[in-house]
């Protein structure tokens, strides 16, 4: 009778494992995919491991460490997921690979096509070649360090993502299948970064998260940093996707999760060996969801990654410029010199010891040893306000604040602008912001009339790139209006929505 229940017991115990390892399993999608990471079997140069500029910002020891098992743990994965996989070493990739699959993986940068210069002026090297439509997911660094000179607006706002994602699109496809996630949503404290931004104000003291990796880099591990883009004009242009936050420095809106066009950046850094289950079953989804922009180049190409975006730009120097901001902005700085003298006295404590100081901490004493400056009340409206600042302004700050706001729509920035904008004289005689498609009615209008031509040919050839006479312009409204759209982030440009 004992050895028939012993029986029973291991039958039970098989069936439960059975039931589990079959849960586990994974109807496997019919798509080719390519991994391209560092294949361990090819060294690296110590060089290029210790600069950690193109490592995602792992230490040295992580870097090494991770680089034995990455590649392999990545093709591993990806194996159980998809019916072809295919990894290869990123220093061997070239774009003709990609035409054989259906979707491609960056998790390190590749060589470039065409090097970069830095005399006489700055230029940056080239990875992709902006007819690149095969669906493609960026992990971390390498969407701003190979996607930025075709355009992208997966740009680098900060290397500083950790494990945790927050303000997710839950009902997002790549949330819901086709492999099955139940997401585990726990509330947490809210980053601090958050709160130094005017978006911040009403955000909670805490918020849902969504882990995504078991370990993040402010463990202080020297594990692999993610990366956030800017979400300052994300939005502006139909190509575009948000999809979540982070724990970052950032703001809010920062991009931790994101599509352009054919392009899907996942910020996050973790190999499989470090995400969460549910996040291996996100990573997946999201690989299947890029597929289908298989051709689908970005519209809005974003060439300068500095461009000031309205929305941002205006508003938050709107809702910085009182009493309340400024308190918080002093505490802030006094903050950082609090934090600043801590470290150079840690760091001067190990000089005196004669233990052995970094060029990097050597650097932070020389750079940090005078405080900054706690501003009055004129000079942080001043700061706030930049260019636009006038001396009433600091007793009549409502002036300002309304100044702004009328002419908000009349500012403009230039292809190269540094976080600048200007005021456009044309279109504010008219009376039309620039992002109201009215502005072009107005200007084609002129056009047919004879009236102010010169003024209407600028207004339409500054905001389309292009020329033509009154008839063709008339044609060239009426054939596309319904497909217009206005992009900040893509050079203060009139476009059209070829997606439809």
């Amino acid at each position: 009778m004992k050895q028939i229940r012993v029986q029973i017991v291991l039958l039970a115990v098989l069936f439960c494992t059975a039931v589990s390892v079959f849960a586990q399993q994974h109807t496997k999608e019919k798509l080719s995919i390519l991994y391209v990471g560092y294949d361990p079997a090819i060294p690296l140069d110590d060089a290029f491991i210790n600069a950690s500029t193109g490592t995602g910002g792992y230490s040295p020891e992580r870097f090494r460490e991770d680089f034995k098992t990455r590649f392999n743990a990545f093709e591993s994965y990806l194996k159980e997921y998809f019916t072809n996989v295919k990894a290869v070493d990123a220093r061997s990739y070239t774009m003709d690979m990609s035409v054989s699959y259906d979707v491609t993986i960056f998790d390190q940068r590749i060589n470039p096509w065409e090097k970069g210069e830095r005399t006489p002026t700055y230029k940056p090297a080239k990875y992709l070649k902006e007819d690149f439509d095969f669906p493609t997911v960026f992990i971390g660094h390498t969407a701003p360090m190979m996607g930025e000179t075709i355009g992208l607006k997966l740009d680098w706002l900060c290397l500083c993502l950790d494990a945790d994602a927050h303000h997710l699109k839950t009902e997002h496809p790549i949330f819901k299948g086709p492999f099955a996630v139940n997401l585990t949503m726990v509330t947490k404290p809210t980053p601090d970064g958050i709160f130094h931004y005017p978006s911040g104000k009403n955000v909670p003291k805490e918020i849902p998260m969504w882990r995504v990796q078991k370990e993040g880099y402010m463990e202080g591990k020297g594990y692999r940093v993610g990366l956030v883009s800017r979400g300052d004009g994300f939005l502006d242009s139909p190509d575009a996707e948000y999809i979540s936050s982070g724990v970052n420095s950032k703001d809010v809106g920062a991009v931790a999760i994101g599509r352009h066009g054919n392009f899907l950046l996942w910020g996050f850094s973790a190999s499989p060996d470090y995400m969460t289950e549910e996040a291996k079953q996100v990573f997946a989804n999201a690989v299947v969801y890029i597929k289908q922009f298989k051709g689908q180049k970005p519209i809005a190409r974003k060439y300068n990654q500095r461009i000031a975006v309205r929305a941002t730009y205006i508003d938050d120097m709107i809702g910085s410029l009182n009493k309340e901001s400024f308190e918080h902005y002093k505490s802030y700085i006094n903050d950082v010199n609090a934090q600043s003298q801590k470290t150079i006295k840690e760091i001067l404590a190990k000089k005196d010891k004669g233990e052995k100081v970094s060029e990097m901490e050597e650097a932070i004493v020389k750079a940090q040893s005078t405080p900054i400056p706690i501003p009055t009340w004129e000079e942080y409206v001043k700061q706030q306000s930049g260019k636009f600042f006038k001396p009433e302004y600091a007793k009549n700050v409502e002036k300002l604040k309304k100044y702004l706001a009328d002419n908000k729509k009349y500012l403009y920035s230039e292809p190269d602008g540094f976080y600048e904008l200007k005021m456009d004289d044309d279109i504010k005689k008219l009376g039309i912001g620039n992002n109201d498609k009215k502005l072009l009615e107005k200007c084609i209008a002129l056009l047919k009339s004879g009236k102010e031509t010169d003024l209407a040919n600028r207004v339409l050839t500054h905001y389309t790139g292009l020329e033509k006479n009154p008839q063709e312009w008339e044609k060239w409204f009426n054939d596309n209006s319904s497909k217009l759209f206005f992009t900040e982030s893509g050079g203060y440009k009139w476009l059209i929505d070829t997606t439809k």
